[in-house]
């Protein structure tokens, strides 16, 4: 799918974004020279993007609602709301698409011994393609010291984070879900080698009544280790989300109107967070999404202070979304996702 209002760039403009693309890169999977203690506070950064048009365009507020196959990444007890099977997959681009980030998942609904219960799959990655890789290509230099490349030996490699989610959720009782996640994590970065990581994800959900519902999720709850083939380790803490959502009908619009708010905390002093008190800090998550007769939904949102908004359709066992995320200093994203019910 092509990014939406894409426009032709220039050859400087086409470099300087993929510049800025390689360096958001760096920042999302860590930078292998710096500290130890830096670097970890940004390792495995790609998995805190998010992933699904519909979930983005409400800000990420998502952790009590998540009730479709994207729930493996925000909430997997959510899995064990599915009626039926589900695949989704999800295409977003920055930067005049050096940057891609892809999901493909699939959920399947189960019984437990009598309790509804759910299993899914889910692949995210992020990855910067096509990089020219020129250090065996050098022949020499011309008389003004510009260096002589030999096509032909020139390659093209990718820089690019995967993460495999491996998602189990179940009922408890009438109002509570509960689920958890395997995931496993491979990075690699061009000339500074690869790393691989397992780490698990925990999940719970309780309905509080039929309109309002409650959730949390603690992502790398055993504390996950990266660990590179050049010999580094890295360390992905443990973050907390939690979140609530209240659904009304309004029969005026014809609809239904969600509202939901979470609170993503860190435990590891994060700066950049919207609040910060000692080494716990969090960013607040907001979105209100409106469905017409189940068919056309509309959204808007904040994801930590940038705006988002996104629209989403339904047709019997089809449905597709879009979403923007606004960004204060780089370029914003569209985010294209879609899911068929089986």
């Amino acid at each position: 799918m092509k990014r939406f209002g894409s426009r032709r760039l220039s050859p400087r403009r086409r470099v300087a974004d993929a510049l800025v693309a390689l360096g958001v890169f760096l920042v999302l999977t860590g930078s292998l020279a710096s500290p130890a203690s830096a670097v970890d506070k940004f390792a495995a950064e790609f998995l805190k993007i998010g992933v699904g048009a519909r979930a983005t365009g409400m800000g990420g507020a998502f952790v009590s609602l998540a009730d479709d196959a994207t729930a493996s990444y925000w909430n997997p007890a959510g899995l064990a709301l599915l009626p039926s099977r589900e695949a989704m997959g999800m295409h977003a681009s920055q930067f005049g698409g050096v940057l891609t980030h892809d999901v493909l998942g699939a959920a399947v609904p189960l019984r437990s011994g009598g309790v509804p219960a759910a299993f899914a799959v889910t692949l995210i990655r992020l990855a910067v393609d096509d990089i020219q890789v020129t250090k065996d290509a050098k022949q020499g230099e011309d008389a003004d010291g510009n260096p002589i490349l030999d096509p032909s030996r020139i390659r093209m490699e990718s820089a690019y984070d995967l993460a495999l989610l491996l998602s189990y959720a179940r009922r408890w009782g009438s109002r509570w879900a509960v689920g958890a996640n395997l995931k496993l994590i491979r990075q690699s970065l061009v000339g500074e080698g690869a790393s691989f990581g397992v780490g698990t994800d925990l999940g719970v959900r309780y309905q509080a009544n039929p309109s309002v519902a409650l959730g949390a999720r603690l992502a790398d709850a055993t504390t996950t280790q990266l660990y590179w083939d050049t010999g580094r380790r890295e360390t992905v803490s443990p973050t907390l989300t939690l979140g609530l959502h209240v659904t009304r009908p309004v029969q005026s619009l014809q609809g239904t109107v969600t509202l939901a708010l979470d609170t993503a905390l860190a435990f590891e002093g994060q700066k950049a967070d919207q609040f910060e008190t000692g080494d716990l800090s969090g960013n607040l998550l907001g979105g209100v999404e409106y469905w017409f007769r189940r068919t056309v939904a509309l959204r808007v949102g904040s994801h930590a202070g940038d705006f988002t908004a996104g629209a989403g359709i339904r047709y019997k066992r089809l449905g597709a979304d879009y979403a923007y995320l606004s960004h204060d200093e780089l370029d914003g994203t569209h985010r294209v996702s879609a899911l068929i019910r089986f």
